[in-house]
């Protein structure tokens, strides 16, 4: 009997300290989403914000599917990561650079070609969208982890 009690007292234990590790885990990554949000709408670099907008996208690839989910929501959301992800080429989590046209060798690279103008547009389109992006997935995200604390806004 007193093997028992024993124990239940240790596997209690066990859980609360399991418990509140994954609070305070929740809570950094929540307190993390809150700071790549705002790093993302203060910055106006390319590649910052791609860096931000892949971190968000892993957390909350982390969190999907988990119980205080809105399934119609991140279905939404979901597609708006993959089509992201389809049009974004990324090497070892940098942007691709270069590409089939410097393959060739001898042929005037594809980057050359294109006029800076066009250029510029095509990072401007990147850098809101990723912005958009990151808005939604971090208020997802952000009211979720609020959720799990019960303190849903």
């Amino acid at each position: 009997m007193h093997f028992a009690i024993r124990t239940s007292f240790i596997l209690a234990v066990l859980f609360c300290l399991w418990g509140n590790g994954k609070a305070r885990m929740i809570d950094q990554d929540r307190n993390r989403l809150q700071q790549l949000q705002l790093q993302s709408q203060q910055t106006t670099d390319v590649d910052t914000q791609l860096r931000i907008t892949n971190e968000v996208i892993e957390i909350f690839e982390k969190y999907k599917g988990q119980v205080a989910s809105n399934a119609v929501e991140e279905a939404e959301l979901n597609t708006q990561v993959n089509d992201f992800k389809g049009n974004t080429v990324l090497i070892d989590g940098v942007p691709a650079q270069g590409g089939f046209w410097n393959i060739l060798g001898g042929l005037k690279s594809a980057s050359e070609a294109v006029p800076d103008n066009v250029k510029k547009d095509a990072k401007n389109l990147l850098n809101s969208s990723s912005k958009a992006l990151v808005e939604n997935l971090s208020s997802y995200l952000i009211n979720k982890l609020y959720r799990k604390f019960g303190l849903a806004k």
